[in-house]
């Protein structure tokens, strides 16, 4: 594990690899498009090209993705660029994100491999006997009548959606996030901590964005496909994510979410 300090500092350890496994179910298939609209468990890992403890837990995400009711997501950040490899997807915009899950969770630094598990938990993304236990304490929905996201394609629209939001006094409106990766991608690395490594990274981040704040009265949005998909042979996908904000503004914990894959036409 490789640590990257808010504050100037920085430590490493070496987290060792196991293999989670989880009942495979198949996913709804519509058309071009496979939909997960039952999730329960959304894992975001992030990861780095340069980072040599990464590789144990890309290889760890990679036998979550295909699972019916998981969504994983690999968050590149470009905070080891120095080191000697640029990493292909890393992005500061990235780096942002797991900035403020550290605001959320008081941690004093940032490292790699991070996983957060529901916006509840991080742990380090290698660990894979812990991972599961975490994963067994906490599955979406959280509530008797829980919020709903969907994503439904019409042609060369997408139509997003929240509802059933419930806003206790004080409470601060959960925001939806839209969230696009590419399906999986091998990249050879040539410099750094993993030269001469060919790594395999699954739905690494493409981009993510704040679509709205989310009241009780719910929210559709209309986009075009091709902001999703960009011209090519690959599949891509997306995700909405309705995510509780916390009182000092930081990410809480994740309510409900539904992804899509696009296969090319």
């Amino acid at each position: 594990m490789r640590h990257w300090p808010i504050r100037p500092w920085l430590r490493r350890a070496m987290p060792c690899a196991l293999i989670a496994a989880i009942v495979v179910l198949p996913a709804r298939v519509v058309c071009a498009e496979r939909v997960k609209n039952q999730i329960t468990h959304v894992l975001e890992l992030f990861t780095s090209q340069g980072c040599s403890s990464c590789p144990p837990a890309d290889r760890l995400l990679a036998t979550f993705a295909d699972k019916p009711h998981v969504l994983a997501l690999s968050y590149h950040v470009d905070y080891w660029d120095y080191i000697g490899w640029r990493d292909t997807f890393g992005s500061g915009h990235n780096g942002e994100r797991q900035r403020s899950y550290a605001r959320a969770f008081a941690n004093k630094m940032i490292y790699t491999p991070q996983l957060v598990i529901n916006g509840l938990y991080d742990i380090v993304g290698s660990h894979a006997e812990k991972i599961g236990h975490l994963m067994a304490k906490t599955k979406l929905p959280g509530s008797a009548t829980p919020p709903q996201v969907t994503i439904r394609r019409a042609g060369d629209s997408l139509h997003i959606s929240a509802s059933g939001v419930t806003i206790e006094p004080g409470q601060r409106r959960p925001m939806l996030l839209l969230v696009n990766f590419a399906d999986s991608a091998k990249v050879k690395v040539d410099r750094g901590e993993n030269r001469g490594e060919t790594l395999v990274t699954t739905h690494p981040v493409r981009g993510w964005q704040l679509m709205g704040m989310v009241g009780e009265d719910g929210i559709n949005i209309d986009m075009p496909v091709s902001s999703v998909t960009p011209d090519g042979e690959e599949t891509y996908g997306c995700a909405a994510i309705l995510q509780a904000v916390r009182p000092d503004g930081s990410p809480g914990a994740i309510l409900a979410a539904t992804q899509m894959e696009i296969d090319p036409d």
